[in-house]
């Protein structure tokens, strides 16, 4: 049998527990259920870096962020460094990425079109992601982030202006992947990626979906008191479920599509949670919480992979990668720190991690209450340790909602996490350069640089990667 084509539709902020199979009272999102009756849903998924650039990193890497090419909120995407997107065109793959990348922001890089119409562009949110931050990507629809979903763009291929998108983000991304698949004539087979922002803030959605009454919604038992907080849940279910029916469009689409049919593995799945009113936070992640860290991750291939509906294993985002390259049939390098999932994908025995390694790191800073900080679960307990030397341990048999730190009454506990945990980073904190220095591969290049600086400093010129515009 051919290797399979491999479908990524990544979104941004969207908490594992809002889908209705994930038992959300308010939520109708009928094409993720779907994906997980008629494939595999891992609902105990977590981000291992609820926030969105090192936790991309760790996505495309396979690697802890701490340990990885992407090692922070300002960081990029490594030229050197091998991706999902790398080993797999070694394997014998096309890929193509659309929408958010966020791992590529170098600021300077604002084309003239993005500086000529600030009030359509975010100056911020518009750089142009050069070439050789692209993870190896080789035909490119994407921007690092828009936070706009009305005023969308991205930038095509190697052209130096971005290209305006119509109507909502998602729809119109949604569009561009299934046209791309409907042309896609190449004989090899496809890794492409989907990757919208929604259900990130600013929590807006077209007219059709706010169909949810504030007043009427069932919130979480943690879920706080503040005035506008149903009113902004309210619009981000909307998000959801115009996102739901997009991946409803694009799973017709490959069912309709030859080529693609009965050959292609869609995975479902989001950078990082969001709390969303419960613990008193809204639109915000970066803590170690159920709702900050819990993803959607459902693994979708009618007539490769099994219905198995949920599974209560415990994969996390680093494992992305390589169980990506297990479905595919192409080895896992040995620099992966992730687990190959595929085996349970598929069905078949499997015995996983018994704890998950959790973090922040280069945390965004754009208030106290970001830090960075190191943390464990297991199949009960969730632990820790705060850059200030502040604890956290809860109890998740008993105390599902995070509500109670039992750091104080549980001291055996909390020192037997600790230990685990300090082995878990022992383990994981090898530096990165070795892994570039051996494994690493060639950028696609040259990087076009379109700000008004010259590269004429003290580092390197790199004459063969960087071209003065």
């Amino acid at each position: 049998m051919p290797r399979p084509h491999i479908l990524y539709i990544l979104s941004d902020e969207h908490a594992g527990q809002a889908m209705g199979h994930a038992g959300d009272p308010n939520l109708r999102t009928p094409n993720m259920d779907r994906m997980a009756v008629e494939g595999v849903s891992f609902v105990r998924a977590r981000a291992n870096c609820p926030v969105c650039t090192p936790s991309r990193g760790t996505i495309f890497s396979g690697r802890h962020a701490h340990a990885g090419p992407v090692q922070g909120f300002h960081d990029v995407y490594k030229p050197a460094a091998p991706s999902t997107a790398t080993i797999l065109r070694e394997g014998g793959y096309h890929t193509a990425y659309f929408g958010k990348w966020h791992c590529g922001t170098v600021r300077d890089q604002i084309p003239p079109e993005v500086r000529r119409d600030p009030d359509y562009y975010s100056v911020e949110a518009a750089p142009r992601t050069p070439e050789f931050h692209r993870g190896g990507f080789q035909d490119w629809y994407g921007f690092e982030m828009n936070n706009a979903p009305f005023k969308g763009f991205y930038y095509r291929e190697n052209d130096i202006d971005p290209t305006r998108m119509p109507g909502y983000q998602t729809d119109a991304l949604t569009d561009m992947a299934i046209g791309y698949l409907t042309e896609y004539d190449r004989e090899r087979p496809l890794f492409l990626v989907l990757s919208v922002e929604p259900p990130h803030w600013p929590l807006e959605a077209p007219e059709e979906y706010m169909r949810f009454d504030p007043a009427s919604l069932r919130t979480r038992p943690n879920f706080g008191g503040k005035p506008d907080f149903r009113e902004r849940l309210a619009a981000y279910y909307a998000m959801v479920e115009n996102l739901d029916w997009n991946i409803g469009r694009l799973l017709a689409a490959v069912e309709d599509i030859g080529g693609f049919r009965d050959n292609t593995v869609t995975v479902y799945f989001s950078d990082h949670g969001d709390f969303m009113g419960s613990h008193d936070q809204i639109e915000d992640k970066g803590h170690p919480h159920e709702e900050s860290t819990r993803v959607p991750a459902i693994f979708h291939g009618p007539g490769l992979l099994p219905s198995q509906g949920g599974r209560t294993d415990l994969f996390s985002l680093v494992d992305m990668a390589p169980t990506t390259l297990g479905l595919a049939g192409v080895p896992v390098p040995e620099h992966m720190q992730g687990t190959d999932f595929s085996p349970a994908c598929r069905g078949k025995e499997f015995d996983g991690p018994r704890e998950v390694l959790l973090e922040m790191v280069g945390a965004p800073r754009v208030h106290f209450d970001y830090a960075d900080w190191r943390g464990l679960a297991t199949d009960r307990w969730k632990y820790a340790y705060y850059e200030t030397g502040h604890e956290l341990l809860f109890d998740l048999w008993e105390d599902p909602y995070e509500t109670r730190s039992l750091v104080q009454s549980n001291p055996e506990i909390v020192r037997d996490m600790r230990t685990r945990l300090l082995k878990q980073l022992e383990a994981a904190r090898e530096p990165y350069f070795d892994v570039i220095m051996r494994h690493g591969v060639r950028p696609d290049g040259p990087v076009l640089n379109v700000s008004r600086r010259r590269r004429d400093g003290i580092s390197p010129p790199w004459n063969d990667l960087i071209r003065n515009d």
